[in-house]
């Protein structure tokens, strides 16, 4: 039988990012394959969030290429102006097909959560109410908050208000999640009841980019270790390679700064 050849998920070639005169990521290229889930680490302002958002063009970088499913990104990179996305349009498919969760959850404070995780798939894809409904019960409850479905944002705690931002991420059947810190505002111990949901999903073979700060979280569940420092990939590989013999003095410093403060 012939080896089975994992598409790539998502590919970066020579990303850069300014913000003014400052250059915050200096020709970065990263490649997930479908299932990798590809834990970002550095110390802060080392540009992991950046990178993350080029991903799905929150952010547009100033050059290199970005493909989401082998469909690549078209860029207008006129001279004198600032780059932006050639087509809105593929842009707003790229978000459908990598759904991003973000640290503040971003949810809308009017809907309910039913109506959060119902809204994307019911306005942006147009499917059928009913079948949206079905879909974002079955998610509420996968992620455990099935009891808060005609809450709004402000009566949840933070770690249920992240579990509903996933589950609306979900909603949109993206063939890749990208998780931007998604504990960093989370009190402690709300932190391992939204880890959990996010181990499951890694479990099931889910393609996932994951900035986080959490040490032993991204070295028990990544299967690649990508390490940014001042804006460049300075080590990546194995997840269990890494941690075990990190290679770079630079990551190893990391794990002996940040190693005592994981969950």
């Amino acid at each position: 039988m012939p080896n089975v050849v994992r598409a790539a998920a998502v590919s970066l070639s020579g990303i850069r990012k300014n913000f003014g005169p400052l250059e915050v990521l200096h020709g970065v290229s990263l490649t997930a394959h479908e299932g990798d889930v590809v834990s970002i680490l550095g110390s802060s302002g080392s540009g992991k969030s950046t990178l993350l958002r080029c991903v799905n063009m929150l952010e547009v970088p100033n050059s290199g290429n970005v493909s989401i499913m082998g469909e690549e990104i078209s860029l207008d990179q006129r001279p004198g102006r600032a780059p932006r996305p050639a087509d809105p349009k593929q842009v707003n498919k790229l978000r459908e097909r990598a759904a991003m969760v973000f640290q503040s959850f971003n949810l809308w404070s009017h809907l309910t959560i039913l109506q959060n995780v119902m809204e994307a798939p019911l306005h942006v894809q147009g499917r059928h109410r009913n079948e949206c409904r079905a879909e974002a019960e079955a998610l509420l409850e996968r992620v455990g908050i099935a009891a808060k479905r005609n809450s709004y944002p402000s009566e949840l705690s933070g770690g249920q208000q992240q579990r509903a931002a996933i589950a609306r991420a979900l909603a949109m059947r993206p063939d890749v999640l990208l998780f931007d810190e998604p504990t960093s505002a989370l009190d402690p111990e709300l932190v391992g009841e939204v880890l959990k949901v996010i181990r499951d999903l890694a479990a099931e073979g889910r393609t996932m980019l994951i900035v986080t700060h959490e040490m032993a979280f991204a070295r028990d569940v990544s299967t690649r270790t990508v390490f940014l420092h001042q804006g460049l990939i300075t080590e990546e590989g194995p997840t269990s390679e890494m941690f075990a013999n990190p290679r770079s003095d630079r990551f190893r410093q990391f794990l002996r700064r940040d190693g005592a403060s994981s969950h």
